[in-house]
């Protein structure tokens, strides 16, 4: 038996992410890249022979001409350990006149043609081979609701390096599942919470996002194969599925008290940390990565500048450049001549001017 989980675009020009869990809670594939439906339904395929639960983060059942789905509005009026969801409104006008198709659909026929077998159902009792549709911020409140929210998503209105802080967070928390029943053993082999995800770019950050959400699925359908879950919905008109551990089983909060960084520091930030009572978790990074982590920086220093205009600021971003100056082995001497060169060569920008045209005679 497999686990299957599906963190699928919409489009299909962007990546989507697959990630598949052994009976014995060992994740044996997880990828994130632009899949057809006959790419999708053949791993499927695969990993399914045994028999599978597949779960979707992707609307699989679309009825609705237009406004919004039952399930959806279920979910978002149930109150899950004290809190409440929020999910996308869909309808099949919406769908067709934005994506151009209901791309959950489609992929569930592909399954189907492959293995006829394949039962899109929320009841799993006594199925060998189903499908089922959830999503990764349910999956979240059901599982971890002490630490709850976890805005790990990009958006546009939030800062990326709070994003990759969050990120950082969702994969501390992923250690949990080593204890919880079903358990995963080798969450670290594919997701890790070292300080390279601050240094990653967006189209990384982006391909680990869908890798982690694909994940976060195949292990609510592992735990829904061994627990009773809560459905949303119903089979005819749409249904949503996630896991929600018992009260009894919520963690006591301590989560939310470590604050988790994995960004580059200052030398004397552990002392600080550490005379005002807390402890600091921290490590020595190689060449590659500490350069990388010094780019990084470097854009996070810039910004707060640009964000406060504060001198201060200014004193950080200098500081990331002298220690780049070091890992490259080029003294400050060297940097003030090339800077000074360049002063002569091309002047400063003392005189205040804006180039607005050059015109070719």
């Amino acid at each position: 038996m497999h686990y299957i989980g599906i963190d699928l675009a919409w489009t299909y020009a962007n990546e989507s992410g697959i990630c598949v869990i052994a009976d014995n809670g060992e994740i044996v594939y997880c990828e994130s890249k632009v899949f057809s439906d006959e790419m999708i339904a053949s791993i499927v395929e695969e990993h399914a022979r045994e028999g599978a639960i597949v779960g979707i983060d992707a609307p699989l059942i679309v009825n609705n001409e237009t406004g919004s789905r039952s399930c959806d509005g279920a979910i978002m009026r149930e109150k899950i350990h004290g809190k409440n969801l929020s999910v996308f409104n869909c309808s099949k006008s919406f769908m067709l006149n934005h994506f151009g198709v209901v791309r959950g659909e489609e992929v569930v026929k592909a399954i189907r043609k492959r293995m006829p077998a394949f039962a899109l159902t929320g009841d799993l009792t006594n199925k060998k081979h189903v499908i089922i549709e959830t999503f990764p911020t349910g999956i979240t409140l059901g599982l971890f609701p002490d630490a709850f929210p976890i805005k790990y998503k990009i958006k546009h209105k939030v800062k990326f390096e709070t994003t990759k802080t969050e990120m950082g967070r969702m994969v501390n928390l992923l250690k949990r599942l080593s204890n919880f029943n079903p358990s995963v053993h080798n969450i670290e082999d594919f997701f890790n919470h070292s300080s390279s995800i601050h240094a990653m770019s967006k189209k990384g950050y982006k391909n680990l996002e869908d890798k982690l959400d694909a994940f976060l699925c195949a292990y609510a359908a592992h735990w829904l194969a061994n627990h009773k879950g809560k459905v949303f919905g119903d089979d005819q008109d749409g249904f949503i599925t996630i896991p929600i551990i018992d009260e009894n089983e919520v963690c006591d909060g301590k989560s939310e008290r470590i604050k988790v960084y994995n960004k580059l520091i200052r030398d004397k930030i552990p002392q600080i940390i550490e005379q005002s009572g807390m402890k600091a978790i921290i490590e020595k990074v190689p060449g590659k990565e500490y350069l990388d982590l010094l780019n990084a920086k470097l854009g996070e220093e810039l910004q707060e500048y640009l964000d406060s205009q504060r001198v201060e600021e200014l004193a950080d971003l200098v500081e990331v450049v002298y220690a780049i100056l070091d890992h490259k082995g080029v003294s400050r001497q060297e940097f003030e001549g090339i800077s000074k060169q360049k002063v002569e060569e091309r002047g400063a920008f003392r005189d205040k001017l804006l180039l607005k045209e050059v015109i070719d005679d």
